[in-house]
C-alpha cells in the first residue's frame, strides 16, 4: 500500500514538473548557443564594444534579456513550487476536506507520513538535480574548452584544501549534510503544520508562525555555538562542528517526525 500512496504523490504532480524541466531544459540549450555566439563574434567587434550596445539597444538585446529573465523564473518556479507542494499536499491531504478519505484508507500514519516525505525529497532533489544541469549545459556550451580545461583542476584542488583542513571529503561531507538538511527541512514543514491545525482558528498563520519561530530558535543556538566554540578557528573544530550540525538535524528530524506522527494520532482535528 506504501507504493501505491507513493504512485499518487508523484501521479499528482508528476507532468508540472516535467514541464518546468522541459522548458529549463529548451531554455538552458537556448541560452548556451546564444552565448556561444556572442563569445566567438569577430574579436574587432567585442573590442569595439559593440555587441555590448547591440544587446542593449537591439532587438536581440531584448529577446536576449527576456530569455534570461524567463530562465530565473522556471528555475526560481522550481524551488518554490516544491516548497509549496510540500506544504500543499501534507496539509490538504491530512487536515484538509481529504484527509477524511485519507484517514480511511487502510494504511498506518507512518505509511501515510513516509510516502509524502519520499515524493517531497525526491522531488527537491530532482529540482536541486534540474538546476545545477541546467548551468551545466549553459557553461558547457559556451565555454566547453575552458570548462575542460580548468574545472577539473579548480574542483581537485578545492577538495584536496578542504580535506586537509578539515579531515573530511567536500563531496561526501557536502552530500550526506544536503540529503539531512531536506529531510529535516520537510519535516520541520510537517510538523509547524501539524501544530498548527491543533487550535480551531487561524490554523494556517499559526503553522507558519511556528515555522518561522522554529526555524529562529534553530538558528539562534546554531549562531551561540559558533560564536561560544570559535569553530571557525581551526580545522578540528571545524569538522567537529559539521559531525555535530550533522547529528542535531537528524534528532531534530526524528523529533519532528514522532511529533508530526503523535499529532496526526493522538489530536488529529480535521476541518
Amino acid at each position: 500500500m506504501f507504493g501505491k500512496l507513493l504512485k499518487y504523490e508523484f501521479k499528482a504532480v508528476g507532468k508540472w514538473y516535467l514541464g518546468l524541466y522541459a522548458a529549463a531544459g529548451l531554455l538552458s540549450v537556448v541560452l548556451g548557443f546564444w552565448i556561444q555566439n556572442i563569445v566567438h563574434r569577430p574579436e574587432r567587434t567585442i573590442s569595439d564594444t559593440e555587441i555590448g550596445a547591440s544587446l542593449a539597444n537591439t532587438l536581440e538585446g531584448i529577446l536576449f534579456g527576456a530569455i534570461i529573465i524567463g530562465f530565473a523564473v522556471i528555475i526560481a518556479g522550481l524551488f518554490l513550487s516544491t516548497f509549496f507542494l510540500i506544504i500543499k499536499r501534507f496539509r490538504k491531504n491530512v487536515y484538509g476536506r481529504q484527509g477524511y478519505l485519507t484517514m480511511t484508507l487502510p494504511v498506518t500514519n507512518h505509511q501515510i507520513i513516509l510516502s509524502k516525505l519520499t515524493a517531497a525529497f525526491i522531488w527537491s532533489t530532482l529540482s536541486g538535480i534540474a538546476t545545477i544541469l541546467c548551468l551545466w549545459l549553459i557553461s558547457s556550451i559556451s565555454f566547453g574548452a575552458l570548462l575542460n580545461e580548468y574545472i577539473p583542476e579548480i574542483t581537485a584542488g578545492f577538495n584536496e584544501a578542504y580535506h586537509e583542513f578539515t579531515g573530511m571529503d567536500f563531496g561526501i561531507s557536502y552530500a550526506i549534510t544536503l540529503i539531512v538538511g531536506t529531510i529535516h527541512s520537510i519535516l520541520l514543514i510537517y510538523f509547524a503544520i501539524s501544530l498548527g491545525q491543533l487550535f480551531k482558528d487561524h490554523r494556517t498563520l499559526l503553522a507558519v508562525v511556528f515555522y518561522f519561530g522554529i526555524n529562529f530558535v534553530e538558528g539562534l543556538i546554531s549562531a551561540v555555538f559558533v560564536v561560544s566554540t570559535g569553530v571557525l578557528a581551526n580545522s578540528t573544530t571545524l569538522a567537529i562542528h559539521t559531525i555535530l550540525g550533522i547529528i542535531i538535524s537528524i534528532i531534530l528530524a526524528i523529533g519532528y517526525y514522532f511529533g508530526t506522527y503523535y499529532i496526526m494520532t493522538k489530536k488529529l482535528n480535521l476541518q
